[in-house]
């Protein structure tokens, strides 16, 4: 019986909605270490996206050091087999990997040397782990014409390449059980909402291309499943994040965040999920403003998330101003706050009420009607200011000419400063209308 852990999808130095996540990910590898301590273990496979960037942070790579250094103390037999994700640099994460080699930590960051598996041996067992690293477009070629090598771009194409070289070598083992690390997303996967995927078929990656191998331990999708069995079951699993990164995962029991204990025997690979704790949850609510701005004591529901890293999605169909500093007060780890209903009955040409009651409908309103309003409510019975509603609604498709008659009508009862600001909005606006404004090519976003 040969027995290794499987994580991936680490993400170090992820920020969240503003939050860095630098405490949230130690405990996690504190964890991580703890479950490692019992040696049963032979190997720990982390299978890509070690770090959120590809340039890490200090406090990421000093994190990840740490980490190992723990480990490798604790457990000094411990074989440690990683490989770079799509977030992660190849180079970078393999710096010194000839020195790491020697203390059993293996780096397995050049795809040209997928088919040079790792043999790891425990308490008499053997098992020989292949590392795939994720596959950038070229970093594999295929002798197809006379011309010489043709480099390989697509993930299917670069797969299928990686998948021959090591079918190859796999054969060549004499039995002994084969486990292949690979950060890529198959088809049939299925996403959790918070990951870097790929568009279009030609970047999915049919599963059955490794179906030799006893194991398949997967990187990329943040949601654990299984996506392969093969000749004797199943055999290929994403491990997931040990953390959620978004607020729309699916974190129902059957999805709970974990890493994967895997024991190779006769029979099919025996996987058991092993919880992670996380030091905060991630929660999403809904529910109306005055539910969370008033008394949660006897809310049960609210008082359970009231420490979560908390989205709040409210119900309202007006927008509540400042609501996410009042809400703030008393959930602390409040990240995010949206009033996508308020939000959507603004945009809808729903009718609406302006100052004085009177009730306006039908289409979006313009500029003018919306900066008629504002006027109001900021300066116009304050500085005596008497402004006809006539005016914006009939000169509505004339946005400059409205808003020249609002200043000077309103110039009449208000300091010179403010006309000053009005004037100088009205020429801002008259720029952005003209021919020449709307016709300026958009600028390249790269």
């Amino acid at each position: 019986m040969f027995k290794f852990l499987h994580t991936a999808d680490l993400h170090l130095g992820k920020v969240f909605h503003d939050q860095n996540l630098g405490e949230d990910q130690a405990v996690m590898l504190g964890e991580l270490s703890g479950i490692l301590e019992d040696g049963s273990y032979a190997a720990l496979v982390i299978a890509g996206d070690v770090y959120d960037r590809s340039i890490a942070s200090p406090e990421a790579i000093e994190l990840f050091g740490s980490f190992l250094g723990e480990i490798k103390k604790r457990q000094p037999s411990l074989e440690v087999l990683i490989i770079p994700g799509n977030h992660d640099s190849a180079s970078r994460l393999g710096f010194g990997r000839e020195l790491f080699a020697r203390l059993g930590i293996r780096f397995g960051v050049s795809a040209e040397d997928c088919d040079k598996p790792v043999i790891v041996e425990c308490d008499g067992e053997s098992c020989a782990f292949f590392l795939l690293p994720f596959l950038n477009p070229g970093v594999l070629s295929r002798d197809v014409s006379e011309n010489g090598p043709m480099p390989l771009r697509s993930q299917s194409a670069l797969a299928e390449e990686a998948a021959r070289r090591m079918e190859k070598a796999r054969q060549a083992l004499g039995g002994i059980p084969s486990v292949l690390a690979a950060h890529l997303f198959t088809t049939g996967g299925l996403e959790a909402g918070s990951e870097r995927v790929f568009l279009g078929s030609a970047e999915l990656v049919n599963i059955e291309l490794f179906k030799g191998f006893d194991y398949i331990a997967l990187g990329h999708l943040h949601r654990c499943q299984c996506v392969g069995i093969n000749a004797v079951g199943k055999n290929a699993w994403y491990s997931g994040s040990p953390l959620a990164y978004s607020f729309g995962e699916d974190l129902s029991r059957e999805n709970k965040k974990c890493f994967l204990s895997v024991t190779l025997g006769k029979d099919a690979p025996k996987v058991e999920k092993i919880p992670v704790k996380p030091r905060r949850k991630v929660t999403s609510f809904c529910g109306p403003f005055d539910r969370f701005a008033g008394d949660i004591s006897t809310d049960k529901e609210l008082l359970a998330v009231a420490d979560d890293y908390l989205e709040i999605r409210l119900t309202d169909r007006r927008i509540t101003e400042n609501a996410r500093e009042i809400l703030r007060k008393r959930f602390p780890h409040l990240l995010s706050l949206r009033q996508d209903e308020a939000l959507a009955e603004l945009s809808s040409g729903a009718r609406f009420q302006v100052p004085g009651g009177e009730t306006r409908g039908g289409g979006r309103r313009d500029v003018s009607a919306d900066f008629r309003d504002f006027l109001l409510d900021l300066y116009g019975k304050a500085a005596g200011a008497d402004i006809s509603a006539d005016m914006f609604m009939e000169n509505s498709t004339e946005v400059s000419g409205a808003i020249s008659e609002i200043a000077t009508e309103i110039s009449r009862g208000i300091s010179p400063e403010i006309s000053d600001e009005l004037e100088l909005f009205n020429k801002l606006l008259a720029e952005i209308e003209s021919p020449d404004a709307q016709n300026m090519p958009e600028e390249d976003p790269s």
